[in-house]
Parts: structure tokens; sequence; C-alpha cells
């Protein structure tokens, strides 16, 4: 079996900056006889932090896709979802002069891109939870069921540059995680707070460790925000709140994610958010 892949940077204007992604094409003819078993082996062999296989449709406006860690099967990553939004959209437009993607299909659920002038972005299909018991006093937070984070906020980046491991020695341990919700990695997510600009727009550096250091991550970004817009004041409304994630300097691969999101302003119930990235 012969797939064709490409190898992108995502969250990045620069080439070799950003977090990169690999993305294999699989043919629908081919869909059926490519197991599990051999996804796995082939994220291993990449052994980047994500990668995507894009299942060719007829449909040019709704593709699925699987996302694999070196280690795992998840059902949602930010960093494969813009990225693959982006390759998918900028092909279209290089063979039909159109871009027609409308929504990715991940384990999670269905995930509607949208592309305006040089942003392109994805709504986050959230099933947010936040777990009774912290991790080292960070609150835990599940963006989906089967992917959580530890959201430990530092108080300067010196404090953030020193740090140098996961506040879990096993990111598949599960005992701080509450029944139900019970099952899949949970990452480090360490944040230190930069304040808002003069749009009000909250600037964050982060890090972000799950078992290795991830220069990128939206998924994690994505809780992180909601989280953080669930704690603004009940006179601040539903939002929109939004926030500049940037993440990965520490390791030379600077990522600059952008995430939205908006709650319910009368029980602060979590809605939506988006997150983006230059294109």
């Amino acid at each position: 079996m012969s797939l064709p892949y490409a190898l992108v940077d995502v969250f990045t204007t620069t080439r070799f900056q950003g977090n990169p992604l690999a993305i294999v094409r699989v043919p629908a003819q081919q869909r059926d006889t490519l197991t599990q078993e051999t996804k796995q082996k082939i994220a291993t062999e990449f052994n980047l932090s994500e990668t995507v296989f894009l299942h060719e449709s007829a449909s040019p406006t709704d593709l699925h896709i699987d996302i694999f860690t070196p280690k795992c099967e998840i059902p949602f990553a930010g960093h494969p979802t813009i990225g693959t939004a982006c390759h998918v959209l900028e092909q279209q437009a290089s063979a039909t002069g159109t871009r027609s993607l409308q929504t990715l299909i991940t384990k999670a659920g269905p995930i509607p891109i949208t592309a305006a002038d040089d942003l392109v972005g994805a709504s986050i299909p959230f099933a947010y939870h936040q777990h009774q018991k912290p991790v080292q006093s960070a609150p835990v937070i599940s963006i989906v069921n089967g992917l959580s984070f530890a959201l430990q906020q530092l108080p300067d980046l010196a404090s953030l540059a020193a740090v140098t491991e996961a506040l879990l020695p096993d990111c598949f341990a599960t005992a701080h995680l509450d029944a139900g919700w019970d099952s899949g990695p949970t990452g480090s997510k360490y944040y230190v707070d930069l304040g808002r600009d003069g749009s009000g727009c909250r600037t964050l550096r982060t890090r972000m460790f799950i078992g290795w250091e991830d220069p990128g991550t939206g998924s994690a970004s994505s809780a992180l925000a909601a989280y953080l817009a669930l704690q603004e004041p009940i006179e601040n409304g539903a939002g929109p709140f939004d926030y500049h994630i940037i993440q990965g300097v520490e390791m030379g691969r600077r990522n600059d994610i952008y995430v939205t999101v908006e709650r319910d302003a009368g029980d602060h119930t979590y809605l939506g958010t988006t997150i983006r990235e230059d294109v």
C-alpha cells in the first residue's frame, strides 16, 4: 500500500516555526483496508505530536479525518484540525480557484470550517467538563471526553522557562479524572497571563507537556481559553472573549494561536469556541 502525504507547519506563517503535522491522504478505495493498527504504526514512524489520516471523498465540502499521536488515537486535536483545513483549502484554491471545504468530521464530531481573508477558523466540538480533583492544585479540564488538560498558572516568564516536565509522570493515569470521563491522556498546560491589549484580547504565554513537549496545541489552548472565559465576571456577559496564546517559544518553534470563546451569561455554561490561524 502506497499513500501520499504532506508535512506542514501549523500556527505560523514562517517555515520551520509552529507545530509540524503529517497529513496522510487515504483514497476512498483503501479506506476499509487501512487498519487502525497500521495507522498507529505510521503515526509512530512520523513521531510528530499528531498525524492526520485524511479520507478522500466525493464531497469536497465534508471530509473525515482520524488523528493519531505516536502512542494512540485521540478524538480531537486543534493543530491537526486547523492544519488539515488550511492544507485542503490551499489545494482546492490551486486546483479550482475556490475554497469549498465546510466541515471536517472527527471522532469528536463535525467541525465547521471558516475561511475569510487570511484567517482559517474551526468551531470546536466541545464537551467541556471540569474534574473534581486538581493535579498539584491545577484544575483539570476535559475538552472532549477522552482528552484532558491540567492548567497550571505561573507567575512570570522565568518560571515558565524553568519548567522541565509534566505535572503527571504518566499522562495516561486516570485516578484524577471523574467517573465517566476517565479515559484518554491528560496534558499539562502551563501559562503566564501577559494582560490585555487595547482591544481587550488577552495574551498568554504557554507550554504544554504530554509525555513530550508539544510546540503548539490547539486543543489545550481551547480548553484554557474556555476555562478562563468561565472565570470572567458575570457582568461581562456572553463575550465573545478573545485570547492570543503564544506557545513553543522555548523550543524555538513559536506558535500563534487565536481563540474566541462565547458563553451563556446567566449561568456560565460554555457555549462554543473558535480557534484560528493566519495563512
